[in-house]
């Protein structure tokens, strides 16, 4: 299982983009994970869907967050983009960081790094979902 982590629901950019990084359709994709946006609804406590996923998800499952604001929810706030950590000693879900990818990045006009970007959720992709 794979959990997908943003901030608020929007144009569907952001799925598209994380659809092709995945080298998947939107369709396929949102079939296979389980999307969440922290601050969907007025008044929403990020903090509590954060103990919700963190609960829930298996040592086998993967988190991406989406956006250094939802990484500073997980208390992820400085980890490099692309980078990932373990929980529970290495034995929690993989969870990755990346940029927001809703066009506004300026991270993802880097073609080395979308290159790394594709390298490590396609592989991703191929091992949690």
């Amino acid at each position: 299982m794979i959990y997908v982590v943003g901030e608020k629901q929007g144009t569907g950019g952001t799925r598209r983009r994380l659809a092709a990084l995945l080298g998947v359709s939107v369709d396929e994709m949102m079939d296979a994970v389980v999307w969440i946006n922290l601050w969907e609804y007025p008044g929403t406590r990020p903090e509590r869907y954060v103990e919700l996923i963190e609960d829930g998800a298996r040592p086998r499952d993967a988190i991406i967050l989406l956006g250094r604001r939802v990484a500073r929810a997980f208390r992820l706030g400085d980890l490099r983009a692309l980078g990932t950590v373990s929980r529970n000693a290495g034995h929690g879900p993989v969870i990755i960081a990346l940029p927001h990818p809703s066009g506004l990045n300026r991270w993802w006009n880097d073609p080395d790094r979308l290159d790394d970007a594709l390298i490590a959720l396609r592989a991703l992709w191929g091992t949690h979902r």
